[in-house]
């Protein structure tokens, strides 16, 4: 909201920005410990899927809000945005409230073994169960070859299409939008009796296909093709790696959990266009769509292998 009384000229306003983004990310884990709390594993695929399409629909309507009021009245942006953060604050703190301490009561242990409160570091929690340090490891996979949405495909775009391939890439995000709005009730229901990992498996042979496709796509219809297969596993592996997650971690640590996972997965976005820009410079675009292929087709694979172990 102090965005709203500065200059859009200032540099004080680019800092802020930068430090809204870090007091975002710091209440993130403490909002996937709240979500896991509520929730028990029958719900947690479906509430976790509402909860994603909520995200999405706001995303879908945000930046056509946002462009109107950075063009006609940019301080509204920001009140606006701090209003509205604000409203949804009350709205948690009023109708869920705190449930820190208040669930172990409520986990059978016969049936919920590995959410009972343990005692110790959130490393040691980690050491006991090296399973979720493979499942990080394998998600950076699935980051990194993911990241190549943002990265390489606007480039290929512009490789192919000129001037135009700014404005088809929007169209292209806009339609990954409305799929995710549309298909993410229905995937839920289609998986919602398949164990979570068996789903992100799922999700990560989509990945294979239509990354590994974009090596040869060279027509307009081919990349909303190719886009729909993505956008199926991206939704397949959203939903069901907060429920995998909230499965396999005891309740005393799912905040420090939720934070410690995704600074490993988040890695994948950071590594992936230093990675790939310096591989696209040396060989081309169509040999990093084989190498992110290569790449999310063993994370797959490995991915299901670690469905055995979990068993």
């Amino acid at each position: 909201m102090l965005c709203a009384s500065i200059k859009s000229s200032s540099i004080l306003l680019v800092h802020l920005l930068i430090l809204s983004s870090i007091l975002y990310s710091i209440s993130s884990p403490a909002y996937d410990a709240l979500l896991a709390d509520i929730t028990v594993p029958k719900n947690r695929q479906a509430s976790y899927s509402l909860s994603y399409m909520g995200w999405n629909l706001g995303y879908a309507i945000g930046p056509i809000l946002g462009g109107l009021l950075f063009k006609n009245a940019l301080p509204f942006l920001f009140f606006g945005d701090g209003v509205t953060t604000l409203i949804s604050m009350i709205l948690v703190a009023t109708f869920i409230g705190e449930t820190k301490g208040k669930k172990d009561q409520e986990i059978n242990s016969e049936k919920r073994p590995l959410e009972i409160s343990q005692e110790g570091s959130v490393f040691h929690i980690l050491f006991q169960r090296p399973i979720l340090i493979f499942f990080a490891l394998i998600l950076f996979c699935y980051d990194f070859v993911y990241a190549q949405w943002g990265f390489a495909l606007p480039l290929q775009l512009a490789d192919l299409f000129g001037k135009n391939g700014a404005a088809l890439y929007g169209t292209l995000a806009s339609f990954n939008g409305i799929l995710v709005i549309i298909l993410t009730p229905l995937l839920t229901k289609v998986t919602k009796k398949i164990p979570a990992i068996t789903v992100m498996s799922i999700g990560g042979f989509c990945y294979v296909l239509s990354f590994g496709s974009l090596a040869f796509v060279h027509i307009l219809f081919l990349f909303y093709l190719d886009l729909f297969i993505m956008t199926i596993g991206e939704i397949l592996i959203s939903i069901n790696s907060s429920v995998f997650i909230a499965d396999h971690t005891p309740l005393s640590h799912r905040g420090r959990i939720s934070a410690i996972i995704p600074i490993v997965t988040g890695a994948g976005y950071v590594v992936s266009p230093l990675v790939i820009g310096n591989f696209i410079s040396y060989a081309s675009i169509k040999d990093a769509w084989f190498l992110a292929g290569a790449i999310v087709f063993i994370a797959a694979c490995l991915m299901s292998l670690l469905k055995r172990i979990d068993n």
